[in-house]
C-alpha cells in the first residue's frame, strides 16, 4: 500500500467539545536545551501543577521517547531528524485530545525545530521555550555524568561538547541557569493557562463587544423603548435585550467553547460542568439609572473559569469608558476613542491602583438601592468616614478601583453574579479585596447564584468597618 491509498478519516468532534471537557485549549510548550539544561525537571512541575489545577497536561521526555516509540533510531542526522519529527506527530495527537503538552528534547539543530513548528502550528499553539543554561552550567551539573564521558570521549557526537547546538533566534520564552526551576514552571503554568481561555483575544473581543453593546443601549437611551417588569419587578428594557442579544451572539461566535450565564437568559446546569469557562454577563447593569437618564449604568462582562473570575471588561456607554482587567495583568481604564484592532494586553490604557487611606475613609453608596443596614454601619463608623459618594451600578467597584473612594459594603441577598462578577476582578487587579460580609473569597460560577452573604470590597484590609451586632 503507498501513501496515495491511504484515507485519513477526521473526528467529529470539534476542539471546542472537547475543551468544554479538559478545560485545556491544545498547546505544546517545545522545551529545547542542552542535556542536563533542566528541560525534563521544569516540565514535570509545571505539568504537576497543572493537574493540580484541575487541568489535563502531560510531559513528552525525549529520553522516555526512545526507549518506546523511537525505539531503534540511532543519534545520525538523519536519525536525529526522523526522532524529532516523530515526537512533534506525538505532540500533535495529544494535544488535539485536549492536552498541554511539554516536550522535552535536546532539539540542537533550528531546522528540527522549525519542522516541529511546520507539523504542530496549524492545529495548535506552539511555544518555544530554551533552557539557556551554557555547557560549563550544565557540565558543573552533569546529573547524568554524560558530559565526563563526552570529555573522555567516551560518547562521540555529544551535542555542546563534539557536536554543534544552534541557539534558538526568537523563542517564546527564555530561562537562564541563574533561574530556579520553581520559578520558570511558574512562568510556563501561567502561560498555560492564558493559553486555555487565550486571554488576549478573549480580552479585546470582550472590550468590542461591550463597545458595540454600548452603541446599541445609546440608539435607544436617545430615542425611546420599550419596558417591561420581571417577576421580582425589576425593569427590563429593549436595550437590555438589544445589548444581549449583541454579547451573545459574539461570544458564542468567539468561543463556542465557553458557557455563558446571563441576567436576560434562563440559566442552564451545563455551565457547571463546562470545565473550560464561563462568560457572566449583565448586559445592562443599571438599568434604573438608564430610566433616570443619569448616565450611570454599564455593560458588565466577567469571564470565570476554575470558580475564579479571570478577566473583565465594564463599559461605560454614556462616558464613552472602559473600565477592564485580567488576572496577574493589573486594571486599567480605557476610552472607547483608544481602543483599536491591535489592542494587546500589557499595558493598554490607565493602570488602577486603589488609594492607600485608612481612615477618613469615603464610602461608595448605591443611588438607587439603598438600605437600612448599611445606614446602621456608617453611623457606627461615622469618626472613621470622611465622606459618601453615591454611584449606579457597578461603578461603585470602578471608584474604588482608580482610588476615588475607598470601600463599599453590600448587606442583603440582592446582588448576583452577573451584577458582581466584572468588578471583582477589576477591584482586585487594582489591589482592593473582595470578600463576602464574612470575609470569605467570593467564587463565581456557582450552582446559586445569589451573594447570600453579601460582599465588601476595601481599598486596605485596614480599612474595614466595625460591624455592629445584629446587622450580619
Amino acid at each position: 500500500m503507498t501513501e496515495n491509498n491511504l484515507t485519513p478519516y477526521a473526528s467529529r468532534t470539534a476542539a471546542a467539545e472537547r475543551m468544554k471537557i479538559t478545560g485545556s485549549r491544545p498547546a505544546v510548550f517545545w522545551m529545547t536545551g542542552l542535556s542536563g539544561s533542566g528541560k525534563s525537571t521544569v516540565a514535570a512541575l509545571a505539568e504537576k501543577a497543572l493537574i493540580e489545577k484541575g487541568r489535563a497536561a502531560l510531559m513528552i521526555d525525549g529520553d522516555t521517547v526512545r526507549t518506546g516509540l523511537c525505539r531503534g533510531l540511532g543519534f545520525s542526522r538523519e536519525d536525529r531528524h526522523e526522532n524529532l519529527r516523530r515526537i512533534a506527530e506525538l505532540a500533535k495527537i495529544a494535544a488535539l485530545a485536549g492536552q498541554t503538552v511539554f516536550v522535552c528534547t535536546i532539539s540542537p539543530m533550528t531546522a528540527d525545530r522549525e519542522q516541529a513548528r511546520a507539523i504542530l502550528s496549524p492545529a495548535v499553539r506552539f511555544f518555544e521555550v530554551w533552557m539557556a543554561a551554557t555547557v560549563e552550567e550544565c557540565a558543573a551539573r552533569d546529573p547524568k555524568g554524560l558530559y565526563r564521558k563526552a570529555y573522555a570521549g567516551e560518547i562521540p557526537d555529544f551535542t555542546g561538547v563534539s557536536a554543534p547546538y544552534e541557539k534558538p533566534a526568537r523563542p517564546d520564552f527564555t530561562f537562564p541557569a541563574s533561574m530556579s526551576a520553581e520559578a520558570c514552571a511558574d512562568v510556563l503554568v501561567q502561560a498555560a493557562e492564558e493559553t486555555d481561555w487565550d486571554l488576549e483575544r478573549l480580552v479585546r473581543t470582550m472590550l468590542f463587544a461591550a463597545k458595540e453593546a454600548s452603541a446599541r443601549i445609546m440608539a435607544y437611551y436617545n430615542s425611546s423603548y420599550d419596558v417591561a417588569y420581571k417577576e421580582d419587578k425589576s425593569p427590563l428594557t429593549s436595550a437590555d435585550t438589544a445589548s444581549n442579544e449583541i454579547l451573545t451572539g459574539i461570544f458564542r461566535r468567539e468561543f463556542p467553547e465557553f458557557s455563558i450565564l446571563s441576567e436576560e437568559e434562563a440559566d442552564s446546569a451545563e455551565r457547571l460542568s463546562n470545565n473550560a469557562g464561563v462568560f457572566i454577563i449583565d448586559p445592562l447593569d443599571g438599568t434604573k439609572e438608564f430610566l433616570s437618564h443619569n448616565g450611570e449604568f454599564c455593560v458588565s462582562i466577567g469571564f470565570a473559569s476554575g470558580h475564579r473570575v479571570r478577566a473583565g471588561v465594564i463599559a461605560v456607554p454614556a462616558q464613552r469608558l472602559f473600565y477592564w482587567a485580567a488576572e496577574s495583568h493589573g486594571a486599567y481604564k480605557l476610552s472607547f476613542d483608544a481602543l483599536t484592532e491591535d489592542f494587546a494586553i500589557g499595558g493598554v490604557g490607565e493602570k488602577l491602583s486603589v488609594s492607600d487611606r485608612r481612615d477618613k475613609l469615603i464610602v461608595a453608596a448605591s443611588r438607587s438601592h439603598g438600605d437600612a443596614q448599611t445606614e446602621a454601619l456608617l453611623a457606627a463608623n461615622e469618626d472613621r468616614i470622611l465622606s459618601t459618594v453615591t454611584a449606579g451600578s457597578c461603578l461603585k467597584g470602578c471608584l474604588i478601583a482608580e482610588g476615588k473612594a475607598d470601600i463599599h459594603y453590600r448587606f442583603g441577598a440582592f446582588m448576583k453574579e452577573w451584577d458582581t462578577a466584572a468588578m471583582q476582578v477589576i477591584c482586585e487587579e487594582a489591589g482592593a479585596s473582595f470578600t463576602d460580609l464574612h470575609g470569605r473569597p467570593v467564587h463565581a460560577n456557582r450552582e446559586d447564584l445569589v451573594n447570600r452573604d453579601g460582599f465588601i470590597i476595601l481599598n486596605r484590609p485596614e480599612s474595614a468597618l466595625t460591624i455592629p451586632d445584629g446587622l450580619l
